[in-house]
């Protein structure tokens, strides 16, 4: 079997030292080159000419992303940081937006981190030995994959017959999203093909630590038509408008004494070992929504969603899942499916026109 070949980019040596002895004790990745800067590591990078990178963020982080991914398009980026200062999370998000495939808080000796970090190694992995194979199946065949999104019109259809004007309204009031390993990209891509006036709000968990949602609600608003912001406290889920929870508390959906529905973030227990977590968020949401809910359930590693699925199901809303073949990491859907409780299972590129189909616009 081929080792996953790894360069790594790392300004700490004691950091350094920490994480390569534990890739070194793997059997499946190995490390091909280091460097203490970007700068240099480049310079390895077109060298060797490695599956992944492993990169220390700092400045000229994303500039590094932008230039690997024009080179080497098909070369995974890890991003290692610390994960508590506001300007390395920005550029993290930038990073991500450019095209590296997720990060990771690498700071300290965190016995758990190794084993986290390779975790995400080996989904990169898997990732780049499914494009490979799409690529190879396409060329085969010699089809080409076109991506095309029909004109969608906003909030309601109007039928004239006449002077009789018949309005169809929305068939659901919301669309609840959870996504993990995979996720930024994910959003990304689903989320522009979503139409400027989307006739109902979209509420998204991703699991992402508090530093980074708000950059990456920023990120998502400037590349999609639909408008996207961080939840807040209190604030009235509106359409046309897409709500990315908080990292590291929980996000969820409560009727207020005088009838009006906002959005909650109060902390809690971790579910499924995540704040915030997908089954608090579609649990909140399925009793207050009933058969007007969808929920989504996106790339990830785990069952977080699974639980809140069901309660969906139970009050007789609908969900969509993520296929095993577009997933970087078919947890979290899978885990659904398995279940019985997808009402379909669709490639991503194919789920946000499933999606309005569905509320019917």
């Amino acid at each position: 079997m081929d080792r996953i070949r790894i360069v790594f980019i790392q300004n700490s040596i004691a950091n350094a030292a920490f994480i390569a002895d534990a890739i070194k004790a793997t059997r499946d990745i190995e490390i091909v080159g280091t460097a203490l800067d970007l700068r240099l590591g480049l310079d390895i990078v077109r060298s060797r000419a490695p599956n992944i990178i492993l990169a220390q963020d700092g400045p000229g982080v994303v500039e590094f992303t932008d230039t690997v991914m024009r080179e080497r398009f098909e070369t995974g980026i890890i991003i290692m940081t610390a994960g508590n200062d506001p300007a390395s999370a920005k550029r993290v998000v930038a990073a991500l937006t450019s095209g590296a495939f997720d990060f990771i808080a690498a700071h300290g000796k965190n016995e758990s981190m190794p084993s986290f970090l390779l975790s995400k190694i080996r989904c990169c992995s898997i990732k780049q030995y499914s494009n490979r194979a799409r690529q190879g199946e396409a060329g085969k065949n010699n089809v080409i994959e076109q991506k095309t999104v029909a004109a969608r019109p906003a909030f309601t259809k109007s039928f004239v017959s006449g002077e009789r004007q018949t309005i169809v309204r929305p068939k659901f009031d919301v669309v609840l999203i959870g996504v993990s390993t995979g996720g930024p990209e994910a959003l990304m891509r689903l989320l522009p093909d979503f139409p400027a006036l989307m006739p109902i709000p979209v509420i998204i968990v991703l699991h992402m630590p508090k530093e980074f949602t708000g950059p990456m609600a920023a990120a998502l608003d400037r590349k999609t038509s639909i408008r996207v912001k961080e939840a807040e406290d209190g604030e009235e889920p509106a359409p046309g408008k897409a709500y990315l929870a908080p990292g590291g508390i929980h996000c969820m959906l409560r009727r207020e004494a005088r009838g009006k529905l906002c959005l909650r973030i109060l902390d809690g227990p971790a579910e499924n070992g995540c704040k915030p977590s997908v089954d608090v968020l579609f649990r909140s949401g399925a009793p207050l929504f009933g058969s007007k809910a969808m929920a989504v359930v996106l790339t990830g590693m785990g069952v977080d969603g699974t639980k809140g699925a069901g309660a969906i199901k139970e009050h007789g809303g609908s969900v969509l899942t993520q296929d095993e073949r577009t997933s970087v990491v078919w947890g979290m859907p899978g885990s659904v499916v398995r279940a019985g409780l997808a009402n379909e299972i669709l490639p991503l590129d194919r789920i946000a026109a499933r999606v309005c189909e569905l509320i019917g616009i």
